[in-house]
């Protein structure tokens, strides 16, 4: 219980540094950027921003003391994970594909590096259970908070048809209270440091093993998510996701601790980091594309509601993802198109019709002068609109490209 209050103590410190409220901005940025990729898509008036930055930021911090604790207990100290040389691998393998640009790579290639060579000078567990702890924060913050990111978007099927979807890109920032390994406990005072255990820690040597002392450090980190949902429901992929990351996380905690010490048999884990890391990746495709039917497309009757945007007069009437409409004031709505006609003359107060799960409800919208309802509505056939996907190229072959178009221009 004392080290839960010291890591919300350096909390409350890193919450004041310059640097949280740097990942503070560069989160409003990309909310904002979300923001006009919908505006776009959708024509529609622009949503605040600040309510995601909030919960984006709190559910961060949430993170950051759960995988603080988890890192505490198994003991690792960030002296022994080689971190910056975890940065270093992770930006060099961006630069093949953004999706490389994770630690599970990146600690898994230095890992296999150190069993070889014994470069860099790292522990191996030590640096693995830092991806497996990163990997099960990331799982909860999917859990807890994937469904306010998902961005909706217009997608062509592979027969030409276009459908609803939700592009999941998610990035929050981590305050982490990592352990630091100072020097013998008999040269430095008690208070304020942790002294190794008989049992402790978990994962490593500890060096010296029973005695060491440990200082509370504050490190910040950054975890990110990008997906898409076509073919399954956003909830339902987002539950898909996180139980994978911790399916993923747990096995290789356990092969860690199994293999920790064991020289070449370390070899096993830090295969597992980044071939696991595929087969997370490759299983939550297999498992969108094994959905029965893609459920964002219009319904035959009415308008399928694929978002509402927050803070509209729909989202205050309590008409949300997934609701179909079926009559306004009365008026049955014969198609999407419609709809737009009668959303452009619709008086200040809104009888809406509308199904939930099959079930027949009615709710009461006030528009209060608003010119939109602020549903996004799943498309039709005559619906020509998508968003392109663009192939996960590397760092560098985004540079080369765009240099390309500069040398054509100057021509």
């Amino acid at each position: 219980m004392q080290v839960f209050f010291q890591i919300l103590w350096q909390m409350l410190f890193l919450i004041k540094a310059p640097v949280f409220w740097l990942m503070a901005g560069l989160v409003y940025l990309q909310f904002r950027r979300r923001a006009k990729q919908k505006e776009e898509m959708f024509q529609i008036k622009g949503e605040p921003v600040l309510p995601y930055v909030v919960r984006t930021m709190l559910a961060g911090l949430l993170g950051g003391i759960f995988a603080s604790l988890l890192l505490v207990v198994l003991g690792v100290s960030v002296e022994r994970t080689g971190l910056k040389w975890l940065w270093v691998m992770a930006l060099l393998l961006m630069g093949i594909r953004q999706r490389f640009f994770c630690f599970a790579y990146a600690g898994g290639l230095l890992a296999v590096l150190h069993s070889i060579t014994g470069w860099p000078d790292i522990e191996i567990g030590q640096l693995l259970a830092l991806v497996a702890v990163l990997h099960a924060a990331e799982g909860l913050l999917v859990w807890l908070s994937g469904h306010y990111h998902a961005l909706p978007v217009y997608l062509k099927e592979p027969d030409g048809t276009i459908t609803g979807g939700f592009f999941l890109q998610m990035t929050w920032p981590l305050p982490l209270i990592m352990l630091f390994l100072l020097a013998d406990a008999g040269s430095w005072p008690q208070a304020g440091f942790l002294v190794c255990a008989d049992w402790w820690p978990v994962i490593g040597s500890g060096a010296d093993g029973e005695g060491q002392l440990y200082l509370l450090l504050p490190v910040f980190a950054a975890l990110g998510y990008r997906d898409m949902a076509v073919h399954c429901r956003v909830e339902e992929k987002i539950k898909q996701s996180a139980w994978l990351l911790f399916v993923y996380s747990s096995i290789l905690l356990g092969m860690i601790w199994i293999t920790d010490g064991c020289g070449y048999w370390q070899l096993i884990p830090a295969l597992f980091a980044p071939a696991g890391h595929e087969l997370v990746f490759w299983a939550g495709k297999k498992l969108d594309k094994n959905a029965k039917a893609c459920p964002y497309r219009a319904p035959k009757e009415g308008i399928g509601i694929l978002d509402v945007q927050y803070g509209s007069p729909a989202a205050k009437a309590g008409l949300r993802r997934d609701d179909r409409v079926i009559a306004l004031n009365g008026e049955a709505i014969r198609d999407r198109q419609h709809f737009f006609e009668m959303e452009w003359a619709l008086p200040e107060s809104v009888t809406v019709e509308y199904l939930r799960n099959e079930t027949r409800q009615i709710c009461c919208m006030r528009m209060r002068g608003e010119l939109q309802t602020g549903i996004l509505t799943m498309p039709d056939e005559a619906c020509h609109i998508y968003w392109p996907i663009q192939q996960d190229e590397g760092i560098l072959k985004f540079l080369e490209k765009k240099c390309e178009k500069r040398l054509k221009k100057v021509r």
